[in-house]
């Protein structure tokens, strides 16, 4: 049961505006409040949702019933101070949308990279078939009328476990897809132990009877699952193995022909030829985990049904997002902010547009990310041909005093020492912050040049201060 009135802290956020639109779709009334307006507000108040900008105990309406919030509103908001001496109930958003869908059929896509783009591919194959699910994913996804969030009619629900603060363990999977593991969120997560403890965790919370589809490719994913074999076959939980050449799914090396990516996939005696358009290896891999979901759901999928709509699949906001032609030079935004995503994501570039330059303008995210992942950040700009380097972008409630002495200054100079014992002549600048960088980009970027604006903070206002012209 639902109250009549819920109020969402930090509701221009990706996971809360989306369950702000979906409390709204079902008749609740719903206020909320964030630091900033952003384009999640405005859309939330063009559905007649009151919106505070600013935080105060004022802005919680007489009659709520419960107060919904994001990671970034600490105990200490006056709202939510507010909430408690009211004696409101307060909830994670996550955790509010696990309850929500407690008795839903869930397929809950977690890992480290490859999660939004997964579960996108997930619900729009799902929706194509005619299962109508609700799908909340962390980016907006052109093709989905909510953007972040589709609303379905029946009772399943495809959502992306965010493994930040173990909110994925809000969620009960009859199917559960785990994309890869990687060490990450050293902030919570001191060490790669820690980090694969919480998928251990989330395939505890496999429903019986349920499937486990996994990325067999992946070391530290395959072994987990290694150690989890008999518990799983107790629950009677299936295990479908997902892999290039290998696994009980198997996909074919990826290569380009007209433009999009091409894998042969089979299971048994099913086999499908796929061609997507979203560019790079790591999106086969997530184009066949979205076909092993289909393959393994519960009513059979036609194979025409997994290969167009995995195939017309437009991709997602800032994930190789295609901004705009300026001047002859290609806009790319992306959210990659890992070193594995750094580097996937410049190979997958040089695949799509090998005669271009590639001028990268990255934006670190967090400084204790950056700090726990100096060492491999080293290698993961190889790709690109000029490299401009954004200042770190400080999250708000996320980042430890012992991590500020960490700065974009620092892994610059690092790279440049690298870059001369393997003898890679480029040009490295440093950028204090993204304004900055923009007119770097602007002095350097020449027709035929791909320019690829990728980060996790606010860099992406780079690419469409440039496309605005």
């Amino acid at each position: 049961m639902v109250d009549k009135r819920v109020h969402c802290i930090g509701i221009g956020g990706i996971h809360v505006s989306a369950v702000a639109k979906l409390l709204n779709s079902r008749g609740v009334l719903v206020s909320g409040s964030d630091a900033v307006e952003n384009e999640h507000v405005r859309e939330l108040r063009a559905l007649g949702i009151q919106v505070a900008i600013g935080h105060a105990a004022s802005n919680i309406p007489e009659g709520t019933g419960t107060v919904v919030y994001s990671d970034a509103v600490p105990e200490t908001n006056p709202e939510r101070m507010e909430a408690a001496a009211r004696g409101i109930e307060q909830c994670h958003s996550h955790q509010f949308l696990g309850n929500l869908f407690l008795d839903a059929r869930q397929v809950v896509i977690t890992g480290t990279h490859g999660k939004s783009t997964t579960t996108a591919m997930v619900g729009t194959l799902l929706i194509a078939a005619g299962e109508d699910p609700t799908v909340v994913v962390g980016t907006k996804v052109p093709s989905f009328s909510g953007g972040n969030l589709h609303i379905g009619g029946s009772n399943l629900l495809v959502v992306e476990g965010d493994e930040y603060r173990s909110h994925v363990l809000s969620y009960h999977p009859n199917v559960l897809v785990i994309t890869n593991i990687e060490h990450d969120h050293p902030d919570v997560f001191p060490n790669l132990s820690a980090y694969t403890d919480l998928f251990r965790k989330v395939m505890d919370q496999i429903r019986e009877q349920g499937v486990l589809i996994y990325e067999r490719d992946d070391e530290h994913a395959r072994e987990l699952v290694e150690s989890q074999r008999e518990s799983l076959r107790a629950r009677e939980i299936r295990v479908i193995s997902v892999g290039q050449e290998s696994g009980d799914v198997q996909f074919s090396q990826p290569h380009v022909q007209n433009g999009r990516w091409c894998s042969r996939m089979r299971q048994g005696d099913r086999d499908l030829q796929l061609a997507v358009r979203v560019p790079g290896e790591m999106n086969m891999r997530n184009a066949a985990l979205a076909a092993a979901v289909s393959w393994n759901w519960t009513s059979e999928i036609d194979s025409t049904i997994i290969s167009g709509s995995l195939g017309e699949f437009p991709g997602c906001w800032r994930r190789f997002e295609y901004v705009c032609d300026w001047n002859g030079v290609r806009i790319i935004s992306d959210y990659a902010h890992h070193p594995t995503e750094v580097a996937e994501t410049l190979k997958a570039a040089k695949a799509a547009f090998p005669q271009s330059r590639i001028i990268l303008c990255f934006q670190p995210h967090q400084h204790s990310r950056t700090k726990g992942l100096f060492d491999a950040f080293l290698p993961a700009f190889d790709g690109a041909d000029v490299l401009i380097l954004a200042e770190i972008y400080d999250v708000p409630g996320r980042e430890a005093a012992e991590d500020a002495d960490v700065s974009s200054e620092q892994l610059l100079t690092e790279i440049a020492k690298r870059d001369t014992v393997k003898g890679i002549t480029r040009e490295l600048v440093y950028a204090k912050n993204p304004t900055v960088a923009e007119r770097l980009v602007r002095e350097r970027a020449k027709e035929g040049d791909l320019v690829l604006i990728m980060g996790a903070g606010d860099i992406d206002a780079v690419a469409r201060q440039l496309c605005m012209e």
